[in-house]
């Protein structure tokens, strides 16, 4: 099965890292030509959560750099897209060139935090499968070629539409994730699921933002629950307005959340630890719009929202 990975970030370099290594062929599309050049050099080196590293060797996958490569046009389309670029990186010339890697049997595979990016990414690929990935594994990105994997988590792969055959490839591609070491299966409904990653991210990542925290540590305070579960019950407000199922449980849910990643780093926090932008306005701000479009009054996520982008 051959593979083709869109962003050599931590989750690009760990997907596509396992992959190679069970013996898939994989090609991997980076934002920079240096990152490309240290891949073919230097392979990926994988430190894994229980201390042991391996290192797959250049020679098992093939790189390219996105933006300038001359040869996205030859190249025969592969079986699987995997886009693990943020959201705020799918502007309109990468989604062009996401487009001339897709060929007639080509599934693409989104693993963008927040709402927004299937259709985004589904409009510009008119006819194409589309799914969903929402993993909680945790992985960084130690530099352009190393990756550390934080912890075995959960990925979930559901289709953007409803088809026997949607569902086929994607009990496939489900398959070759957990020949790769993955813990992977296939949701039946990944909108539900969409929906409750926002719900806990939204509620989470702008706090240790702003209070330079832990996952955790939101929890080591009275204020800081408080302003957690305000927001939480905000974004369950906006979610009864529009019909998303949001479990009773579901602040429970979050603190349970904090305690079991209680010494992660949020990704939100990590963008503002490193000057880089964050996802705020795909979580946060899209929770603020749908609040505004029902007449809904959202203060707590207004106000995340605008401190952190104020970062």
């Amino acid at each position: 099965m051959n593979f083709d990975i869109v962003g050599a970030g931590a989750l690009g370099l760990l997907f596509g890292g396992k992959l190679a290594s069970s013996g898939a062929s994989v090609r991997f599309w980076t934002r920079t030509p240096e990152q490309a050049a240290s891949l073919k050099k230097e392979g990926i080196r994988l430190d894994e959560a229980d201390g042991t590293s391996i290192i797959i060797e250049g020679s098992r996958f093939e790189t390219y750099y996105m933006e300038e490569s001359s040869e996205i046009g030859s190249l025969k389309p592969g079986d699987w897209l995997l886009i693990t670029t943020k959201q705020r990186h799918l502007d309109a010339k990468l989604l062009t060139s996401i487009g001339q890697l897709v060929g007639a049997g080509t599934k693409v595979v989104c693993f963008q935090n927040g709402v927004g990016h299937l259709e985004l990414i589904g409009g510009s690929l008119p006819g194409v499968s589309i799914y969903a990935a929402i993993t909680t594994e945790g992985a960084n990105r130690m530099n352009e070629y190393s990756v550390a994997r934080a912890g075995h988590g959960m990925t979930q792969i559901g289709a953007s539409g409803d088809s026997s055959d949607l569902a086929r490839d994607g009990e496939s591609l489900v398959k070759m994730l957990e020949t790769a070491g993955f813990n992977a299966l296939l949701s039946k409904d990944i909108e539900r699921e969409i929906y409750r990653k926002l719900l806990i991210n939204a509620s989470i990542n702008p706090l240790t933002a702003l209070w330079r925290v832990t996952n955790g540590q939101l929890l080591e305070k009275e204020e800081r629950l408080r302003l957690l579960r305000q927001l939480y019950e905000e974004g369950a407000a906006i979610y009864r307005a529009y019909g998303i199922p949001c479990d009773e449980d579901m602040v429970e849910q979050i603190t349970e959340v904090c305690r079991s990643t209680s010494t992660n780093i949020s990704s939100m926090l990590k963008d503002v630890q490193q000057g880089t932008p964050t996802e705020i306005d795909y979580i946060n701000g899209r929770l603020v719009e749908m609040a505004s479009t029902k007449g809904i009054l959202a203060p707590g996520h207004e106000m995340v929202w605008r401190l952190v982008r104020a970062l």
